[in-house]
C-alpha cells in the first residue's frame, strides 16, 4: 500500500476509536423509563429508524417499479405473503449489496495491485447487480408457482374428501365440514379458515369457496362452488357433479404428475450422456495410448 492508503486507513481508525471513547463517556439517561427507551429502542433513534422504514415502504409501495411489479405477479403475492413494495424492497437490497461487493472487491483488487483501473468495471457492477435483482424476481416467481401448485394440490385434496364424505349419505355441509377437519398441510390451511370464517362473516360456504378460487386461480374450486351455490338454492343433489369433478382432477394431477417425471427424466438425459462419453474415453484411453506407442515405435 502506498503511504497515502496508509494514511487514510489510520485516519479511520483514529476517527472510529474517538467516536467509541465519546459514546463511551456520554452521560446515561436520568430515569429509568429513559433507559428503558434506550434499551428497547424506543427512544428519538427507534422513531426515526420506524418513520425511515415506513417512509420508504410508502415510497416502495407507490412506485412505477411496485405497480410494474403488482401487474407482473397479480394476485400470486397473496399466496406467498408479499406486496409489491416488499419484492421491491428486496430487488432494490440485492442490486445495492452486489454493486457495494463488486466495488469494495475491486477497490481492493485496485490497492493490492492485482487489477487494473478499467471503464468497464462500471459497466460490469451494473450487470452483476442487475443480475442479482433478477435471481430475487425469479424467485419470487418461482415461490408463486410452488405455492400455486400446493393450493391445487391442497383443492384436489378437499374435493376428494367431500366426495367421499357424500357416498357415505352425508349432507353437503356434513361432507365440507368432514374434508375440512380430514384434510391437512400447510396449503390445506389457506382453504380451511376462509370456509370455517364464512358464516361469522355472514356469507355463504359457496361464496367462500368461489373467491378462494378465483384468488388463487383454481377452476376447480370456482365449480364445486357453483355446484354447492345450486344445491342450497334450489335443494339439487350433487353428489354425482362432485364425484365427476373429483375423478377429473385426479386424472389431471396424474397427468401433472407424469409430466414432471418427465421433464426430470430428460434433464437427466444430458448429464447420463456425458458421463457415458467420459467413462468410454477413461477407459479406452490406456489402450490408445498403447497402440500410438505400438506403431510410434
Amino acid at each position: 500500500m502506498s503511504p497515502l492508503q496508509i494514511g487514510a486507513v489510520v485516519g479511520l481508525l483514529v476517527a472510529g476509536g474517538v467516536w467509541a471513547l465519546v459514546r463511551a463517556w456520554q452521560r446515561a439517561p436520568r430515569s429509568l423509563a429513559a433507559a428503558r427507551q434506550m434499551m428497547s429502542g424506543e427512544g428519538a433513534r427507534g422513531r426515526t429508524v420506524q418513520h425511515a422504514a415506513r417512509s420508504w415502504q410508502e415510497v416502495a409501495d407507490n412506485s412505477a417499479a411496485s405497480r410494474w411489479v403488482s401487474q407482473r405477479f397479480g394476485g400470486g403475492l397473496q399466496m406467498i405473503g408479499l406486496s409489491p413494495g416488499d419484492v421491491v424492497t428486496r430487488v432494490v437490497t440485492a442490486a445495492g449489496v452486489a454493486l457495494v461487493a463488486v466495488g469494495l472487491a475491486a477497490a481492493a483488487g485496485f490497492a493490492a495491485g492485482s487489477l487494473s483501473p478499467s471503464p468497464l468495471w462500471l459497466p460490469g457492477a451494473l450487470a452483476v447487480a442487475a443480475a442479482f435483482g433478477w435471481i430475487m424476481l425469479s424467485d419470487v416467481s418461482s415461490r408463486i408457482e410452488r405455492r400455486r401448485r400446493e393450493l391445487r394440490q391442497a383443492a384436489n385434496d378437499f374435493v376428494q374428501l367431500v366426495a367421499v364424505g357424500l357416498t357415505t349419505d352425508q349432507s353437503v355441509e356434513g361432507a365440507i365440514r368432514f374434508a375440512l377437519d380430514v384434510g391437512g398441510g400447510e396449503a390445506f390451511e389457506l382453504l380451511r379458515a376462509p370456509v370455517i370464517a364464512a358464516p361469522q362473516r355472514g356469507i355463504p360456504v359457496w361464496e367462500a369457496l368461489e373467491e378462494l378460487g378465483l384468488q388463487y386461480e383454481v377452476r376447480e374450486l370456482v365449480e364445486f362452488a357453483v355446484s354447492v351455490e345450486r344445491q342450497g338454492l334450489h335443494g339439487v343433489s350433487i353428489g354425482e357433479t362432485v364425484a365427476t369433478l373429483a375423478t377429473a382432477m385426479r386424472a389431471k394431477a396424474l397427468d401433472e404428475l407424469e409430466r414432471d417425471a418427465d421433464k426430470a427424466n430428460a434433464n437427466l438425459s444430458g448429464p447420463t450422456v456425458g458421463f457415458v462419453v467420459a467413462t468410454i474415453v477413461f477407459l479406452a484411453y490406456p489402450l490408445a495410448l498403447r497402440i500410438s506407442e505400438a506403431f510410434g515405435g
